[in-house]
């Protein structure tokens, strides 16, 4: 289990300009690889287990996990599902060189995956799925920041004598943004409680 920073800074300081991503691969060659061509770009966490990654998610903020799905004690698409339920705001993602469909199939419906990648990849596809994908975190969490701030005004103002918003639609509108967030929660964006 590694953590690559860049040169003369701290964890915490390039945790602010980097997004932590979890590589999780059972051949360390790969993970050298994958180290090499995102380090200048990422925070990086590797593990070679599912077991190793459950513990790294269980110490560091994940923004992004890539798993092999081919592994022993743990198949990725196991890791990605234990993973939703530690950090539901990363955004997961299984690659393979096996074509296997009935693992791309319960990489879908058990560990909602936002892609599925295959071995031998492209550098530079690969790079843009890791930009994409934490694109989608901000998004996520900017979402969920924004319903979090609506759901305390509207309900600052129904404390207010002369409340604009009626009680009833008040009441309404607090139920369906409780919702939004509770949505939020499995698909990424940052749950921070409420």
């Amino acid at each position: 289990m590694t953590t690559d920073t860049t040169d003369g800074m701290t964890a915490d300081e390039v945790t602010t300009e980097k997004h932590p991503v979890l590589l999780v691969d059972d051949e360390s060659e790969i993970l050298f690889s994958l180290r090499g061509l995102l380090r200048t770009e990422f925070e990086l966490h590797t593990a070679e287990s599912g077991a190793e990654a459950m513990e790294i998610l269980r110490r560091q903020p994940i923004h992004a996990i890539m798993t092999d799905q081919r592994m022993p004690n743990m198949t990725g698409v196991e890791l990605l599902r234990r993973a939703k339920e530690e950090r539901p705001e990363a955004v997961r993602m299984v690659f393979t060189g096996y074509a296997d469909i009935k693992a791309v199939i319960d990489a879908i419906n058990q560990g909602e995956i936002y892609r599925y990648l295959t071995k031998p990849w492209d550098p530079d596809e690969l790079v843009a799925v890791f930009r994409q994908a934490c694109e989608y975190y901000d998004r996520l969490t900017q979402r969920r920041l924004l319903l979090l701030d609506l759901r305390d005004h509207l309900k600052r103002c129904g404390e207010r004598p002369g409340d604009a918003v009626l009680p009833h639609d008040r009441a309404e509108l607090l139920e369906r943004i409780e919702r939004a967030i509770a949505s939020d929660e499995g698909r990424g964006g940052v749950n921070w409680g409420g």
